[in-house]
């Protein structure tokens, strides 16, 4: 009797004991990792603040490359969050946008299988002095409250949130480093939806000199211009540059004019514009078809429809795209085309420079004065409107 005595007391003393250390340990816990990169603050805003990427620099990710993850809410800022179920070593959770400070900070709630309660994550965003990096601040949040065995296992948030939190960074900081690394803070850059449309074009090249491309671009205009005159057809909308390559020393692009009809008649054929097939592509035609010369009215090996010379014809691109806009000098496009470009990977949209995919430009037509009358625009100080097509 004497030994259950002892026993009972000992354990009500472990007890004890477990239950005073227990209540000096701390009420919460916190451990905070940070990384430096030379993205601009305004794409590191972005890309936390949007959740599109977590896929790719989840700590969890490398712990099952299986896990499955689904998006909640708006595509960025407040409420915007994803969700997650993996095997046993990642099991369940989800992150949602809480709060934010433009270029500063971002803060998301966490649900995850690690102990404790009200758990948050928060991106700080602090520039060098220099101007040229950001370090970026991770810190991982919880309360433990006065459930003991959370207090307890507050003494191990040093090993796998710590080691996650290290993992989060090192995985963004490679991403960003993938970026094209320019700032488009002071750049309004939007998601539209464009509709698709018929497109007369030509495609041509040029020295990578403002004089050469503008040459080249307003002799492809005069012949798809001459085409339209003849076919009884009228623009629609602004002439289009779409990029196909911009290399070292040449510009090679598309000049097209949306018209107001995809059927028309032209020297008494037929014509009907109709958008590319699946099994085409822009450089090996149909597959399992061998190229074979075309006549006006039927269908190059590319896909496109012959209409006169060198202008064909097809259905623009109609989809989700990235718009912007800008006056000054044609010297500046390529930069707004990056823009477009790092703007897409932060917001997590998708996009091709191939077929479909490529970039066009267009210059926005001058309002008309209260007379009616069309101002004259000078050279330099033209307005043009940029666009990107995205994909979710």
């Amino acid at each position: 009797m004497i030994r259950v005595i002892e026993l009972v007391v000992s354990l009500i003393i472990v007890v004890v004991l477990a239950a005073t250390v227990g209540a000096l340990l701390p009420a919460s816990g916190r451990v905070e990792r940070s990384v430096e990169v030379s993205n601009p603050v305004r794409q590191i805003f972005d890309t936390v603040n949007t959740l599109r990427r977590f896929p790719e620099w989840s700590a969890e990710r490398r712990l099952d490359p299986q896990m499955r993850m689904e998006f909640e809410g708006p595509r960025s800022g407040i409420g915007a969050g994803v969700r997650w179920t993996g095997n046993q070593d990642v099991g369940n959770g989800r992150l949602t946008v809480a709060s934010t400070d433009q270029d500063s900070q971002v803060k998301m709630t966490a649900e995850n299988e690690y102990a404790g309660t009200n758990k948050s994550y928060t991106f700080r965003i602090e520039p060098s002095e220099n101007g040229r990096t950001s370090r970026i601040f991770l810190a991982y949040d919880v309360d433990y409250g006065w459930n003991l065995l959370w207090r307890y296992a507050g003494m191990y948030i040093h090993g796998k949130p710590d080691a996650n939190i290290q993992a989060a960074l090192a995985n963004l900081s490679a991403m960003l480093a993938s970026f094209p690394n320019v700032d488009y803070k002071e750049q309004a850059i939007e998601a539209v939806d464009i509709a698709p449309v018929p497109v007369l074009f030509v495609s041509t090249k040029a020295p990578r000199t403002l004089d050469d491309v503008a040459l080249a671009s307003n002799e492809a205009t005069a012949r798809i211009e001459a085409v339209m005159q003849k076919a009884g057809l009228t623009a629609i909308g602004p002439r289009r540059t779409i990029t196909s390559n911009w290399a070292d020393d040449t510009y090679s692009f598309d000049i097209a004019i949306p018209v107001n009809s995809a059927t028309f008649t032209l020297n008494g054929t037929a014509y009907t514009i109709a958008a590319l097939s699946d099994d085409t592509t822009m450089s090996g035609g149909i597959e399992g078809v061998e190229p074979t010369p075309a006549a006006p009215g039927q269908i190059d090996s590319t896909g496109y429809l012959l209409v006169e010379g060198d202008v064909r014809g097809t259905i623009a691109y109609g989809g989700k795209a990235l718009v912007t806009e800008y006056t000054g000098s044609a010297a500046a496009l390529p930069l707004l085309r990056l823009m477009e470009k790092a703007f897409a990977e932060t917001h997590g949209y998708g996009y091709s420079e191939m077929d479909d995919g490529r970039a066009w430009d267009e210059i926005v037509p001058p309002a008309p004065l209260a007379d009616g009358t069309i101002p004259e625009v000078l050279e330099g100080e033209e307005t043009y409107r940029a666009y990107l097509p995205v994909s979710e």
